[in-house]
């Protein structure tokens, strides 16, 4: 039975190398199987770089802050007004690291101390005001306090590759969620805090950003809003105005 499978195979498997090899013959030349005449198209695959690669960096930044624009009897006092600021960015080098583009998220609080003479209220419509303290209320304190979340969208131009010196330019955008005022005071040997919350402070404001980078690893920054603090009609057409350093 072995001998009779063998004999059909060897009168088959001649007749299937011939076909094969017409049929290779009749395909392509014998030259193109030469190894040197052999063309392999290379398909590249591209892959992302370090610099294409988002790299999330904390941020902090505290300055001073006041408001600018605002009547002459808001006596609004630089010292000791100040902010913090605390976040995370993402840096995104698609051009190489001497141009940056950032977005990022953070929270921010602002505190604007006043003069000694006048508090904040509102009065019978809701606007907030300032007044006089009474008389006989002695060692007077007054601040409004802002707190906001921020997304603060950035391009920076660093003019050497190690990130030294550069400068910074772009928005933040705030999302206002609270704003009050406090003010503190003696009476008859007494002392009082009384805070003035729900104050109609805009929602949502828009800062310009401008920013010096320093090898210290510390820029010095300066945020305008030009968008007034209160709603329209609702107190002081006031702008907010700070600066500092930002790590």
């Amino acid at each position: 039975m072995k001998k009779l499978f063998f004999a059909a195979l060897l009168m088959v498997c001649p007749f299937t190398v011939v076909n094969a090899a017409e049929l290779l013959s009749e395909s392509m030349p014998v030259d193109s199987l030469n190894p040197s005449t052999l063309k392999v198209k290379t398909i590249k695959v591209k892959y992302l770089s370090e610099k294409d690669n988002w790299e999330p960096a904390l941020y902090l930044n505290v300055g001073f802050n006041t408001m600018v624009g605002a009547p002459s009897d808001c006596s609004f006092r630089i010292w000791p007004s100040f902010e913090v600021g605390l976040g995370f960015k993402g840096n995104w080098e698609p051009f190489g690291k001497k141009n940056v583009w950032s977005v990022g998220f953070g929270i921010d609080w602002r505190n604007y101390r006043m003069g000694n003479d006048k508090y904040w209220y509102k009065d019978a419509t809701g606007n907030a005001q300032l007044t006089p303290f009474m008389a006989g209320q002695t060692n007077c304190k007054n601040w409004l306090n802002v707190f906001s979340l921020q997304v603060p969208v950035t391009y920076t131009h660093y003019f050497d590759k190690e990130q030294d010196w550069g400068v910074t330019l772009g928005g933040i955008v705030n999302f206002n969620t609270g704003a009050h005022a406090t003010r503190m005071f003696e009476f008859q040997d007494e002392e009082y805090e009384v805070e003035t919350s729900s104050l109609r402070q805009r929602p949502v404001t828009i800062d310009a950003l401008l920013m010096f980078s320093t090898p210290a690893d510390l820029s010095i920054y300066c945020k305008y809003c030009p968008m007034e603090f209160f709603k329209d009609g609702a107190g002081y057409k006031m702008h907010q105005l700070s600066f500092g350093i930002w790590f």
